[in-house]
């Protein structure tokens, strides 16, 4: 079985990530390299096609995000094939991969028989793979077309920077429930416990709560050595975005709240005055 990882030339963390967490054998990969990166599909499905003519493969995998997800999709119904998007894991022998269903709260085990199988992944934390290369295989050029001619411009960022959740080592995420206190007043126990915080999307929809913090499936994924839930109930699409850190502290009134089954430390009390004698210790 020959399998294409189809990435950007520079791409190579998230990837590298994914491989080392499933069982794929590595003599039966290739990668096909898009060099340089195409402002639409359009410029690269052609390609794609007329490489999968010349170097046939059973399974094609697009790395994470709206791209790979269309170019999946896309090329699968050019080669009359199978699609699945957002995968998390791939049993490549058996045809079943995985996937997040219903806001993060299951996941699915599916089997796909049409081939070729074209597959995007799911994001991964952007910190996990740091440092990771990709191993050593075979590799051909996909250059793209010009661009078509309905694209009048297109305009891109000069410089994007990464968020400071996710490179931090150590989290507070505050969720809706239990005490009521504002943003000012968590940010100063964040700088009190030398933490970045981050919050539910609850708490954010509610109003005077930074929307670049929102953590979860529809925010920030990150792996943290250490992670501080507070205020949270556990719902999935929230403990989606620190399922990956190294050690989980739960600090939830509700003693039967699901997130101190994810946790390694649970704390059955009230948030705030556990971190404010948090904050008190750590100043002492």
């Amino acid at each position: 079985m020959k399998i294409a990882i189809i990435t950007e030339s520079r791409e190579c963390n998230a990837i590298s990530g994914w491989l080392a967490q499933n069982d794929l054998n590595m003599a039966e990969l290739e990668r096909w390299v898009i060099d340089p990166v195409p402002d639409v599909a359009e410029q690269v499905l052609d390609v794609l096609a007329t490489q999968w003519s010349l170097t046939p493969a059973d399974i094609l995998i697009f790395p994470a995000g709206p791209l790979g997800d269309e170019l999946a999709t896309r090329l699968a119904w050019r080669l009359q094939g199978g699609c699945v998007c957002q995968v998390q894991t791939l049993d490549a022998q058996q045809g079943l991969v995985t996937k997040s269903h219903w806001g993060n709260a299951l996941t699915a085990t599916l089997h796909i028989a049409a081939h070729p199988l074209c597959l995007s992944l799911a994001r991964q934390p952007e910190v996990s793979a740091v440092g990771k290369t990709l191993p050593m295989m075979r590799e051909h050029q996909i250059v793209p077309i010009a661009s078509p001619d309905w694209l009048d411009c297109v305009e891109s960022a000069s410089s994007v920077s990464t968020h400071p959740l996710l490179q931090a080592s150590h989290v507070l995420v505050v969720g809706q429930g239990g005490s009521d206190v504002d943003a000012d007043k968590i940010t100063a126990l964040g700088q009190a416990l030398d933490v970045e915080v981050g919050y539910s999307r609850a708490r954010v929809m509610n109003g005077g709560f930074d929307a670049e913090r929102v953590m979860g499936i529809s925010g920030h994924l990150v792996s943290p050595d250490v992670c501080i839930v507070a205020g949270a109930s556990g719902a999935a699409a929230l403990m989606a975005g620190v399922r990956q850190s190294r050690f989980v502290v739960a600090i939830n009134n509700d003693a039967s709240a699901p997130v101190f089954s994810q946790a390694d430390v649970g704390i059955v009390d009230d948030w705030l005055p556990v971190l404010e004698a948090l904050a008190a210790w750590a100043e002492t």
